[in-house]
Formats: C-alpha cells, sequence, structure tokens
C-alpha cells in the first residue's frame, strides 16, 4: 500500500493545529513536517517540549510524520559555501527533529553552485554530505535528495552519480516525479529506474514544460501530470511508503482535498491503498 502524505509548507500561513485538524479531516495518512527559520517548526526555537507537543498532535489526528523537510532555508550548497560544519550542525539538528518526531528521515535540495562552478559545487557536496550521512546510518535514517530544477541535482543521472560519490547507503531520493518530468523526462521510465534509489515522493500538478511551466493542485481542472502512470510504476516496483502532495501557499485552501481526492482515487483503482 501506498499512503498519502502533505507538505505542510503548502499551508505555512496557517497555525499548525489547524493544519493538522484539515489534513486529518480529508483523510491524509500523514504530514512531511516543516522545520526552518520561518516553519511550523522553527529551527530555531527547537525544544524537547515543542518536539513532544507536535508529535502529540500529529498522534491525537492519526497523521505519521514522513519526513522533516528543511522549509525555506537555504540549500546544502549554500550552507556548505559559508561554513561546511554549519552545514553538518543544520543537518544533524533536522536529524534530531526527525528523531523525536517518528520520521524515518529528513529531506534537503543541493542548491545551486554555478557561481563557483559545477565541479567545485559537486565536491564541496560529496565532502559535506558524508559526515551528515555517516550520522544518518548510524539514527536509522535517510537523508533525501530533492530533485529540482534549477538546483545542481535536477535529472536522474545527476542523482545516481552522488549517490554513487558519497557512497552511503543513507543517501537516498526524494523522488518530485513533476521536477522531473517537466524537465523532459518520461513519468514511467524514471520512476522505475530511480525505484531502488526511492524512500519519499512528491506531487504537483503542472501545466506546460519548463521553463514555461505553472504548477497547480494536483488533479485540478487542467493539470498535466500523468498520475496515474506514475502510481502504477511504484506500485509495480514494490514502492510502499508516502507520496507528499506539494501545493503552494497562494493556492485556494481547498487544494488539500483536491489533490487526496484525486491521488486515493486512482491508487484504490491500482489496488494500491485500502
Amino acid at each position: 500500500m501506498i499512503g498519502i502524505s502533505y507538505h505542510a509548507g503548502g499551508m505555512k500561513d496557517l497555525p499548525l493545529e489547524q493544519v493538522v485538524s484539515i489534513l486529518a479531516g480529508v483523510g491524509y495518512d500523514a504530514i512531511e513536517m516543516m522545520c526552518g527559520p520561518d516553519a511550523h517548526v522553527r529551527s530555531s526555537e527547537v525544544t524537547p517540549a515543542r518536539l513532544r507537543e507536535v508529535r502529540q498532535l500529529c498522534q491525537d489526528h492519526g497523521l505519521a510524520v514522513a519526513v522533516v523537510n528543511p522549509f525555506a532555508g537555504p540549500g546544502l550548497y549554500q550552507l556548505a559555501l559559508e561554513a561546511p560544519q554549519r552545514a553538518i550542525d543544520h543537518y544533524a539538528l533536522l536529524q534530531d527533529v526527525a528523531l523525536e518526531l517518528g520520521a524515518r528521515g529528513v529531506n534537503f535540495l543541493t542548491g545551486y553552485g554555478g557561481d563557483r562552478g559545477d565541479a567545485f559545487a559537486w565536491r564541496l557536496l560529496v565532502e559535506t554530505l558524508g559526515p551528515i550521512c555517516r550520522r544518518a546510518e548510524g539514527l536509522g535514517l535517510t537523508m533525501n535528495i530533492h530533485n529540482h530544477e534549477a538546483t545542481t541535482i535536477d535529472a536522474p543521472d545527476k542523482v545516481e552519480l552522488l549517490i554513487g560519490h558519497v557512497g552511503s547507503p543513507a543517501l537516498r531520493l526524494l523522488h518530485d516525479i513533476t521536477n522531473f518530468y517537466h524537465l523532459g523526462a518520461d513519468i514511467a521510465t524514471v520512476t522505475a529506474r530511480l525505484a531502488p534509489l526511492t524512500v519519499h515522493c512528491h506531487v504537483k500538478g503542472v501545466k506546460g514544460m519548463y521553463p514555461y511551466s505553472t504548477f497547480l493542485i494536483p488533479g485540478e481542472e487542467g493539470d498535466e501530470l500523468d498520475f496515474r502512470t506514475f502510481a502504477a510504476t511504484l506500485g509495480s516496483c514494490g514502492y510502499d511508503r508516502y507520496i507528499s502532495v506539494e501545493t503552494f501557499p497562494h493556492m485556494r485552501l481547498e487544494k488539500a482535498r483536491i489533490a487526496f481526492d484525486m491521488m486515493s482515487r486512482v491508487l484504490r483503482e491500482l489496488g494500491l491503498r485500502g
């Protein structure tokens, strides 16, 4: 079975208590929890008491915490360029948050390092991810690469190459199918190819192709992403974790229900959801 999660950054303008209540009412299985400078869990205000409060809130509403997302913070490259140890310490904090909330991993964006040259950026990423991933291994967590247009890791080949260079079983993929698709990837092909590395997924609705694409609510009128093919391919590969709905605060509040209704219907029809 495949669970449905919600990227809480899509409702960052609402209190976490209201977000959790909305998601539980719609029927979500999990929440992708934000932890950053301006997130529901502020990275500058992490305390054991706050994490207990957040975990209990989610449990009371029947929601698991799928993963932790460093929402609205700088990419890994930007942190490491300023000071590699700062990046290592930042992700150690996020790993600790994930452990306390019962999440299985931490997402991250690589950021873009073209200002100093692509090879320099790659080497800095590899060197910084080494200790971050070793710590994750010891904690039983994964560090999940979020493939994204306009960042260093935007294509399937680069995902595999970065994982190969770092050489840690903790380094895995947050498979954002929309970001692969609107850069021209075939949904079935890229999903099957990267399934052995995939531990979490994102889905956004989209119209058009990069750089002319516009993100939509998954399943709303005009959405061109073939979610059925994505889900069917994941299912055929044995994927049994979460797919997170990724929307944006400016979208109408019904976004959580519109996306859930489409995704749960398709997953049920495919035999991938009870």
